[in-house]
């Protein structure tokens, strides 16, 4: 029997003039098969009057925790959120996506069983401007160079706050990937769970296509600097050894040349080939 003390899920989500979305990712929480949650929401300075609205409608709602702060960024509404949760657990969606009806219950029980990880995570399935299932697999050597790990973590509270929050620095995203890596130089691993549970929403306005993307290599580039003794040339080569032989999204193969690249081409040639393989694998994907 699990102990009470295990069993609160605190679901962080933060939210900048989403009002469009947050009810649908609200109640996508709220109608878990797993009773012991609550809800953080995070108004990181909206401005919409819609949004403003449908966020005071949750001031009386017993599930939901409305925090209001000044517009700060992603990673320091989670962290604002991470600051106000009591849960022993803590679960990441943004406030344009949702999670089917068993997520939660599927993360935690899968996390009890887990000995080697410390964190779990879900396949997804893509929405708004892309479609499909995406498996996610967790193979460290090829997360050091291309992030494969959705944002949307299952993970102890103790664990997180432990290894330092978000990094509030980092305005242009990929802050959960810069997370994961400062968690793996610490022998923290996650796991995936091969269950499509999460819904990613792709939009022109998302972080992902907006931001991200386009400054990839410069983000790459902070993250190395900011773990630089796990970026070293022996830990590269130690780590390709240790993950050789676990699943991987691409050829590890691939990957080391990646890293390679990464290196040794300009930064601008670098993100041209990088778009240009991304439109390739996208456009290889609707033939499918």
């Amino acid at each position: 029997m699990i102990s009470e003390k295990y069993k609160l899920i605190s679901v962080i989500i933060p939210c900048f003039n989403s009002g469009k979305t947050i009810k649908r990712t609200i109640n996508s929480v709220k109608n878990q098969s797993w009773d012991k949650k609550e809800i953080i929401l995070v108004n990181d300075g909206s401005n919409d009057i819609e949004t403003l609205k449908i966020l005071n409608s949750f001031k009386n709602d017993s599930l939901v925790k409305l925090i209001n702060q000044k517009n700060k960024g992603l990673s320091a509404a989670r962290n604002k959120g991470v600051n106000f949760s009591s849960g022993d657990y803590l679960f990441f969606l943004d406030s344009d996506d949702w999670i089917e009806e068993n997520a939660l219950e599927e993360l935690f029980f899968n996390i009890q069983n887990e000995r080697k990880c410390s964190y779990v995570f879900m396949d997804c399935f893509l929405e708004g401007k892309s479609k499909g299932r995406r498996k996610k697999i967790f193979n460290l050597f090829e997360q050091m160079f291309i992030n494969q790990i959705p944002y949307s973590i299952f993970i102890p509270r103790k664990v997180f706050i432990e290894h330092g929050f978000y990094d509030e620095n980092m305005n242009l995203g990929y802050e959960d990937w810069e997370l994961n890596i400062r968690l793996a130089s610490r022998n923290v691993f996650g796991k995936s769970i091969s269950k499509p549970l999460f819904h990613y929403n792709v939009s022109d306005s998302g972080m992902l296509i907006s931001k991200s993307i386009r400054n990839h290599i410069k983000i790459w580039k902070y993250i190395k600097f900011k773990n630089k003794n796990f970026y070293k040339f022996k830990n590269i080569v130690n780590v390709f050894y240790k993950w050789r032989i676990e699943e991987s999204n691409y050829p590890l193969i691939l990957v080391f040349i990646w890293y390679l690249m990464l290196n040794y081409l300009p930064e601008f040639l670098m993100l041209r080939t990088f778009l240009f393989f991304r439109k390739i694998k996208f456009f290889l994907k609707k033939l499918i």
